[in-house]
């Protein structure tokens, strides 16, 4: 843990350097007011994600972060991440094994926001199954039980996303379910709403509106005192209900979701609800609109998701624009997608997902259903390919 006193110097001896008032921080890092006044205050530690999301907000180049990772003990030595370590592979697992699992999440993660998924996902799932099949073979021990169930439980997690964002939708799908019993043994109630939310976004992804809704409705149930996680399944709500053909609902679902997530992240809000941030929602509206059949909303929402996107997101770069181009292809707005196709061609060598192509080749075949202008047709055939070498 870091000093708590330190950190609370730092971050307010920042905050004043650039001017901001405790509000805007919280308003610009996507945190509650009380919870940064809490960390200035020294009364409560940060989280390697919190320090990073104030770090980037106040440009402090890794001062903040520094001063987290500073005070945990070292990891030891990998040679890769695919879940092999210097530690005897025959004995229980442990805190060195924690703190490796907890370095694979880490840099997995970090890859995948810079660069996008492809590829990556084929590691993950090699680093979940192996760590899979050795807590099943030799366990862990006594004192760390809960938590190596929970880490083992974390890397599933990122590696059904990044199995989910190649498009390989089994594998993901497998991966949750056996990462979410897992955390379900260790009592992880954080991690396990997560591993539902995932499924509730599959199952509505792959047109199983009713599924993706009865899972969203069973984490509800259960109250959690998160506004956050609740929030999160009112958006998967949201979305099933408008996959489902119900579009007045879904709008009304989803101006619930918004309430519940207005007020950035509070104590009792889980760490991995960071992303739920202003383009991520607009990004959800604008999917909803679609569906719904307000095309004109839609883009606007899109238009808002990539102006509002942070640039460290390059995967988002191309996912976002690639959406804002199917909105507008919906809407004949010919001139504008080409502009758009522009900037992604810009941005496809950064990172994409799998979901870039499809999204574009179902944009082009529309395109052309609508008697699009030819160039408009080759441009969009371009996007589909560049998208395609990137992934």
């Amino acid at each position: 843990m870091p000093d708590l006193v330190d950190f609370a110097a730092k971050l307010r001896e920042l905050r004043d350097a650039r001017g901001l008032s405790v509000r805007q921080l919280a308003d610009r890092a996507y945190i509650s007011k009380s919870y940064i006044g809490m960390l200035e205050r020294g009364t409560r530690p940060p989280t390697s994600q919190i320090a990073q999301r104030l770090d980037d907000t106040l440009e402090a180049h890794g001062q903040l972060v520094g001063m987290v990772d500073s005070a945990k003990p070292a990891p030891p030595a990998v040679a890769d991440l695919n879940g092999k370590s210097a530690v005897d592979l025959a004995e229980p697992m442990g805190a060195n094994d924690i703190e490796h699992l907890h370095e694979t999440v880490r840099h997995l993660v970090a890859l995948d926001t810079a660069h996008g998924s492809a590829g990556l996902h084929i590691t993950a799932l090699a680093a979940f199954n192996a760590n899979r099949d050795r807590l099943a073979r030799v366990g862990a021990r006594n004192p760390d039980h809960a938590d190596v169930h929970a880490a083992v439980a974390e890397v599933g997690e990122v590696a059904a996303w990044l199995a989910y964002d190649s498009d390989q939708q089994e594998d993901s799908r497998r991966a949750a379910t056996e990462a979410l019993l897992i955390a379900q043994r260790a009592g992880d109630t954080s991690m396990a709403r997560f591993l539902s939310s995932h499924l509730s976004m599959q199952a509505t992804y792959l047109g199983q509106g009713a599924e993706g809704l009865a899972i969203a409705d069973q984490v509800i149930a259960e109250q959690p005192r998160s506004k956050r996680v609740v929030g999160l399944m009112r958006v998967r709500r949201a979305r099933a209900l408008a996959r489902l053909g119900d579009g007045q609902r879904a709008l009304a679902e989803f101006n619930l979701a918004r309430r519940e997530l207005s007020g950035g992240i509070g104590p009792d809000d889980p760490g991995w609800t960071w992303w739920l941030h202003t383009a991520e929602l607009a990004v959800h509206e604008s999917r909803i609109r679609s569906l719904a059949g307000d095309g004109p909303g839609a883009v606007a929402w899109s238009e808002q998701a990539v102006q509002a996107l942070p640039a460290r997101q390059g995967r988002d770069q191309v996912l976002y624009r690639a959406w804002l181009i199917s909105d507008l292809v919906d809407v004949h707005g010919w001139r504008e997608v080409d502009d758009v196709v522009g900037q992604l061609l810009d941005t496809a060598a950064a990172g994409s997902s799998a979901r870039v192509p499809r999204i574009l080749r179902a944009a082009s075949r529309r395109a052309s259903r609508a008697s699009a202008p030819s160039w408009l047709v080759d441009s969009l055939h371009d996007a589909v390919e560049a998208s395609s070498q990137a992934t």
